[in-house]
Order: C-alpha cells, then structure tokens, then sequence
C-alpha cells in the first residue's frame, strides 16, 4: 500500500487496516517510522479513531509484532507435527513452513528481525525467541538425539540467530540465497548444529 495515497476504511476493519498500514510503514522506513500520524494519513482514519484502538504507536508495534509472531508459531507447530518423528523431516518441515509465511507477506521479516532501539520491541523479541526454541525443542524432543534437552535448548536458539539471517539473504538479491536453498540446506545445517556434542 501506497502510504501516499489513504484508502477508506470502514469501522470493522479500522483496526486491522492500521496494524497493515504499520506494517508496510514499519518494512519501508523502520519502526520508529510508526507514527499515529503516518498511519492515519496511510489509512484516512483520524486522530481521534487511532486513539480510541491503540494509546500509542508502541502498542500498535507490539500488536503487529504479536500477530505475526502467533501466525508464525501455529504454522510451524502444525508442519512440525504432521512430519512425524524423522529429525530431519520435523527440521524441514519447520523451515519450509517458515518460507511460506515470509513468501506470504515478506514484509513480515523485518519484524522478526527489527528491534533494536525499541524497548518495546527488543523484549518482544526475546520472549518470541524463547518461545520459538522452545517450540523447537520440544517438537524435537520425541526424536532420538544424542544431546541432552539442555542442549537442544541451546542449540535451537543458536538455529533461531541463523535461521534470522538466512531469512534476511533471502531477501537480499545481491545473495545466492533463495527459498530452496534457505530449506534445503538450512536443514543439513539446523541437523548438524542439533546433534553437535
């Protein structure tokens, strides 16, 4: 969407057109860039009707950050589990599920990606990221792995930081990095780190 040019929007979607319109301001300018202004100026909604959905734009950041966290975790949650219990198909599973959802809305990685400076965002980030490592290990768990759960736990957050760039070169085309390679051997690698002794 254009922040240029404001859409009309109806009251039963007022809120999610303004977690949308924070969502492409936030891709195409940063975080801070999410304002009340800037999104009512995207939206055409006024002053007034932001205030009456979200207090500040922080809250606003959270929400979409939130939102695209939850869409993310159920995703990979149901691939992981109609994988079976093979390591190397619950770690493709989980990848290729990851790929589709920023294939869906690319704009989402810089959400995932995107805190620094912001208090808000940065300790949404490391709650998501626990949460996800321990999503990742707990899918894991009914797989025979010669490290203890302890370490699984670390290992899936060092996948996590790896798994964040690899994310990022994707989106960069100045990198060999594409959607196959980003499955395909970001699983070799997501094995290797999860059975290191």
């Amino acid at each position: 969407m254009d922040a240029a040019e404001p859409r009309a929007v109806g009251a039963e979607d007022r809120r999610a057109a303004m977690r949308d319109a924070g969502l492409q301001i936030w891709a195409d300018e940063g975080w801070a860039a999410v304002t009340a202004p800037a999104v009512c100026a995207a939206t055409g909604v006024s002053p007034s009707a932001f205030a009456a959905e979200f207090a500040t734009a922080e809250e606003l950041l959270g929400e979409i950050f939130d939102e695209g966290t939850e869409e993310r975790t159920a995703v990979v949650l149901a691939a992981m589990e109609a994988a079976g219990t093979n390591l190397v198909a619950r770690i493709h599973a989980c990848l290729d599920a990851v790929a589709g959802c920023f294939e869906r809305d690319p704009r989402q990685a810089v959400v995932l990606i995107e805190a620094i400076g912001s208090p808000v965002l940065r300790t949404r980030r490391r709650v998501a990221n626990r949460g996800f490592a321990t999503l990742i290990a707990g899918e894991l768990r009914p797989v025979a792995l010669p490290i203890s759960p302890e370490q699984l736990h670390v290992a899936a957050h060092f996948c996590l930081g790896g798994l964040a760039e690899l994310v990022l070169s994707w989106q960069d085309e100045g990198t060999a990095v594409d959607r196959a390679r980003l499955v395909e051997h970001g699983t070799l690698l997501f094995e290797a780190c999860l059975t290191a002794r």
